[in-house]
């Protein structure tokens, strides 16, 4: 029979050979845990650093968000953590990106303007086709519409938002054809070209459109083009802009480049035909007095 002295000598043993066990234990679970927190940590690190285009433009009228995503995500994806963003509606542009720094923005330059004197925004690219940075609207009717009174009652065909649209008809109309302006009927189409032919077949009796699609439909059916009259044209304003918060992160300087050099490949031009633009410029002093 073992006696109780006995007994504990042997528990106590079997206790102290335990212990570095418990303890060889702890350590590989603590081990373990450190181990994973450099894979954590740069997870982390990866989605915080992911630098984001915002983009916005009431200019245009696209009708596949989803595809403009998709599209522009895959080719960011080959240079690095980069993602892209489209909004369509302007409230929710503005309550998601406030704030934001680690990006940088694509807007219309008219939408802009409507910023520059409640954020920090700096503008570094302007966008360019065939050269030039500069457009030009102009509201266009057939022929047997004259003056912007017959227009009472009418409908106008408009790629850019109705916000975008309505603000530009009260630029362009003075006086008394003010008036007119809450019995439009706004119809939004994809592309400016498309407002054109929409006057020419008779589907409105208007288009808010610009100088650039009005000589192209000159090009590509001039029986409808001499049909049209112009009844107004604005003063000159920007193609989209490039625009950078004050304070920002490595991450946006990085993608700064790679949207200059979106010419240089198919894809990337590809892209920008999608914003209706073919390049990028710096900003020269004409550009600064057309944002002002």
């Amino acid at each position: 029979m073992i006696k109780p002295t006995h007994l504990q000598i042997i528990f106590f043993r079997r206790i102290v050979s335990l212990i570095p066990v418990k303890i060889s234990f702890s350590c590989v679970i603590v081990l373990f845990f450190l181990a994973l927190l450099p894979y954590h940590a740069g997870t982390t690190a990866f989605v915080e650093s992911k630098c984001t285009i915002y983009f916005y433009n009431p200019e245009s009228n696209i009708d596949n968000y989803a595809s403009l995503k998709t599209k522009f995500d895959l080719y960011l994806k080959k240079t690095g953590p980069y993602q892209f963003q489209p909004f369509s509606d302007r409230k929710t542009f503005e309550n998601k990106t406030r704030g934001q720094h680690n990006c940088i923005f694509i807007l219309s330059s008219w939408y802009y303007k409507e910023l520059r004197d409640f954020t920090s925004l700096k503008p570094v690219l302007i966008g360019t086709l065939d050269g030039n940075s500069i457009q030009k609207k102009a509201l266009i009717a057939k022929k047997s519409i004259d003056s912007l009174a017959m227009l009472k009652g009418s409908s106008i065909a408009s790629s850019g938002s109705k916000e975008y649209t309505v603000k530009f008809l009260q630029s362009m109309l003075k006086g008394n054809d003010k008036n007119i302006l809450e019995t439009l009927q706004i119809l939004n189409v994809p592309k400016d070209i498309d407002a054109l032919i929409s006057v020419g077949f008779g589907l409105v009796q208007a288009a808010l459109t610009t100088e650039y699609s009005i000589e192209m439909l000159a090009d590509i059916n001039s029986g409808l083009y001499k049909n049209l009259s112009i009844l107004a044209v604005n003063e000159k304003s920007l193609l989209p802009v490039v625009a950078i918060p004050t304070e920002y992160g490595k991450g946006a300087t990085e993608l700064l480049e790679i949207i200059k050099n979106m010419v240089r490949t198919p894809e990337g031009k590809s892209n920008l035909q999608m914003f209706g633009i073919d390049g990028w410029k710096m900003l020269d002093e004409s550009d600064w007095e057309l944002l002002r």
